[in-house]
């Protein structure tokens, strides 16, 4: 199975894993899509790289960042100054944009003509610059505002357009027949500009809903960011699978409307054993008022003896199936972190069940780290003449079910309340 993630800080509202697993859905395609939450552009490459994802798109605020971090770079990426996918190439990386086709993309698609207009790109982050460069590309007249005024110059200079300062937004607003807006939503407020009627806005944060109604009320032409979404979903994917798939083809209202998995009422921790599932849910029950269960705890319970004396005296079969019976006892509840065991991915029906009711959030920790927070002794599967390597067959062995089960994939190499706190604020963010 090929894997592929979306890396970002905040990810978990993030559209693009519904989008493609609609696709790999529809076409039959052995494939899945998650999303991969990470502080830095370089812990986003580094899990990128120690799960064996073989594809990455990246979303704000690393699309920059990302650049020195990768081995080579596509010669429009290197131009926009901004990745937004990383592909896996033997054992190096590239980079390469797709979002100024999402910006092209949209505006062809409603026929609307470009050349010789004035053209208004608020932000010069990744997407900014992108937008900066389809409008350019397609003649526009363009200029670029940021609130640093030195890097909105900086990017202007590379790109070849004008630029400002924010402070400037509404002298340039008054003469501009398109804008993209790539400030996110709560930064900055449409309504604090002087907008005219039959100018063109193109939304890049397709989070906020207000922004169509305010757009309708001043008579302008509305682009959601869900535009620039799919059409640059569309050459990612040929990225991604080395060809041309037909997405065209693609039920885009149902794969637009697919509900964020954050909304559903549990979450489930999967991950290797030691890599910090029991005390992250524990701590994160505790913020988000849940309750919280340890799979292990709650078989120990109802089969009255331990899970090391259950493997060693009646075999992993046996616990196995008692494991079975917790997942689908548990994932019938509401509000409850449950923390899975290891193995737990293993079994169909248990991945099934998770999918269904949870969120599942996979908690990823190097082998390394997660075998120097293990009690050997403690571990039945590990009761071998060279633990560490039989812990590295096992490992490699769940790494494949791992990814297809997860919404949501989170290293824990730093503080467990780090961690916990950044689960949190996804969650908040995205309901």
């Amino acid at each position: 199975m090929r894997s592929f993630a979306v890396a970002g800080r905040p990810v978990l509202h993030s559209q693009s894993p519904q989008i493609f697993r609609s696709y790999f859905e529809d076409f039959g395609l052995s494939c899945h899509y998650a999303r991969l939450a990470a502080d830095s552009a370089r812990e986003a490459v580094d899990l990128f790289q120690d799960i064996g994802l073989n594809g990455l798109n990246v979303t704000s605020p690393f699309k920059k960042d990302i650049l020195p971090l990768l081995d080579r770079l596509d010669p429009t990426a290197e131009r926009i100054g901004a990745v937004n996918v990383i592909i896996r190439e033997g054992d190096s990386l590239k980079g390469y944009n797709t979002d100024h086709l999402g910006v092209s993309g949209a505006l062809d698609g409603r026929g609307l003509a470009v050349q010789g207009k004035k053209c208004l790109v608020i932000g010069a982050g990744g997407a900014g610059c992108a937008a900066a460069y389809a409008l350019l590309k397609k003649g526009g007249e363009v200029t670029l505002l940021n609130r640093d005024i030195e890097k909105a110059a900086e990017a202007a200079v590379h790109l070849g357009c004008g630029s400002g300062g924010l402070a400037e937004t509404d002298f340039y607003l008054e003469r501009a027949d398109i804008v993209v807006m790539t400030i996110p939503a709560g930064v900055i407020s449409l309504e604090a500009y002087s907008w005219h009627p039959g100018q063109v806005l193109l939304a890049a944060d397709y989070r906020n809903q207000a922004d169509e109604p305010f757009a309708a009320q001043k008579g302008l032409s509305f682009f959601g960011g869900e535009e620039w979404l799919k059409h640059q979903a569309i050459p990612s994917a040929r990225l991604f699978l080395g060809e041309s798939p037909p997405m065209e083809r693609i039920d885009w209202a149902k794969a637009m409307s697919s509900a964020s998995p954050a909304i559903r009422e549990n979450i489930a921790l999967i991950g290797f054993m030691g890599a910090g599932k029991s005390r992250l849910g524990r701590e994160l029950a505790a913020r988000l008022n849940y309750d919280f269960v340890d799979s292990d705890d709650w078989i120990e319970h109802h089969a009255g003896k331990p899970v090391p004396e259950i493997i060693q005296g009646e075999g992993e079969a046996v616990f196995r199936k008692k494991e079975k019976e917790a997942i689908a006892e548990l994932t019938r509840r509401t509000k409850l972190v449950l923390a899975c065991g290891g193995g737990a991915v293993l079994d169909a029906a248990n991945r099934r069940c998770l999918a269904e009711h949870s969120l599942v959030i996979w908690i990823y920790a190097s082998l390394m780290t997660t075998f120097s927070r293990i009690e050997i002794d403690r571990r039945p599967l590990l009761q071998h003449p060279r633990p560490f390597l039989h812990a590295g067959e096992l490992f490699k062995q769940r790494l494949e079910y791992y990814t297809p089960c997860a919404d949501l994939i989170i290293g824990n190499e730093r503080a467990a309340e780090q961690t916990v706190g950044r689960i949190y604020e996804e969650i908040r963010i995205s309901r």
